[in-house]
Formats: structure tokens, C-alpha cells, sequence
């Protein structure tokens, strides 16, 4: 019977003082950190697509408004033609919206985890 409770206890201090429970939190807090990092340096270069993809946009918008401007005001536009530029640049702008929300997505993921 004192070799069972010797036993006992033996495992029983064993097993709270085991160092082998915080090295496997410690790893896998270092791996799901490592992750986080890669994910954040991921979206990192997709954000600064993005925003090269916005200037272009951009400036492609504005080039196809002042060109429309000009046309209209030399009367050289039917209304057929005013109507396709203007879903043209509605579209346009859509896409820009579009991309300045995938934008503001990403730039808010990097500043919670970074």
C-alpha cells in the first residue's frame, strides 16, 4: 500500500512539474506567429498592387471623363455615344469603389497584426 501512494504521488508530481506542457504552447504560439507574419507580409504586397491598380484606374477614369467632356462640348456625340461613356465610367468607378474596399480590408488586417 506505501508503494502505491509512493507511486502515486511520484506520477502525480511528475505531471505538474513536466516542463513538456509550456513547450508545446510555446511552439505553437511561435508557429501560429510565424503564419500571422507571412500572412501580413502577403498582404502587404497585395495591398501595394492594389493600390497601383487604383492609380491606373484612376487616372484611366479621369482621362476617359475629360475626353467625354470635350466631345460633348463640341457637340460631336449622339446620345447613344453618351450613353455608353457614361455606363463606361459608372463601371469605371464601381471597379475603383471595389478596390478601395479590398484596400481598406487589408490595410486594417495589417495594422490589427502587425
Amino acid at each position: 500500500m506505501k508503494n502505491l501512494i509512493l507511486a502515486l504521488t511520484l506520477f502525480a508530481g511528475l505531471g505538474l512539474i513536466s516542463p513538456t506542457a509550456s513547450f508545446a504552447q510555446e511552439v505553437i504560439l511561435s508557429s501560429s506567429d510565424s503564419k500571422t507574419q507571412e500572412k501580413v507580409e502577403k498582404s502587404k504586397v497585395q495591398l501595394q498592387k492594389y493600390t497601383e491598380e487604383h492609380q491606373k484606374a484612376t487616372e484611366k477614369r479621369q482621362s476617359i471623363q475629360s475626353d467625354f467632356e470635350k466631345k460633348k462640348a463640341a457637340g460631336k456625340l449622339s446620345p447613344n455615344d453618351i450613353d455608353k461613356i457614361t455606363k463606361k465610367i459608372n463601371k469605371r468607378t464601381k471597379s475603383i469603389e471595389k478596390l478601395e474596399k479590398k484596400m481598406d480590408k487589408l490595410d486594417k488586417y495589417i495594422k490589427e497584426n502587425s
